[in-house]
């Protein structure tokens, strides 16, 4: 008699994707917010052992990218709006 438990099987990583998309998130917030939320996923995954940890490397690069992408991008508009935002009302017609 097998006495074993039967495991699950662990799922593939998918840290080069995660790398892509934290790097289109500097261009385009949304890639960052995506790669952030995956490679949280992802990262506790692995922690559980129910993800290939041989990726792990690649998943928190590519979410500490996203993290920085979508940082960047929010800075940027908040910029747009307290500095060009405030500075194009001075040039709006009194009513």
């Amino acid at each position: 008699m097998n006495h074993a438990q039967p495991t699950a099987p662990v799922k593939a990583h998918r840290g080069l994707l995660l790398l892509v998309f934290g790097l289109l998130g500097t261009p385009l917030w949304i890639f960052g917010a995506v790669s952030w939320a995956l490679g949280n996923r992802d990262l506790q995954a692995m922690a559980e052992g129910k993800m290939d940890p041989s990726g792990e490397r690649l998943t928190r690069a590519g979410k500490i990218l996203g993290i920085l992408g979508l940082v960047m991008n929010l800075l940027w508009i908040a910029k747009k709006i307290a500095i060009d935002g405030v500075g194009n009302m001075g040039s709006m017609p009194s009513p």
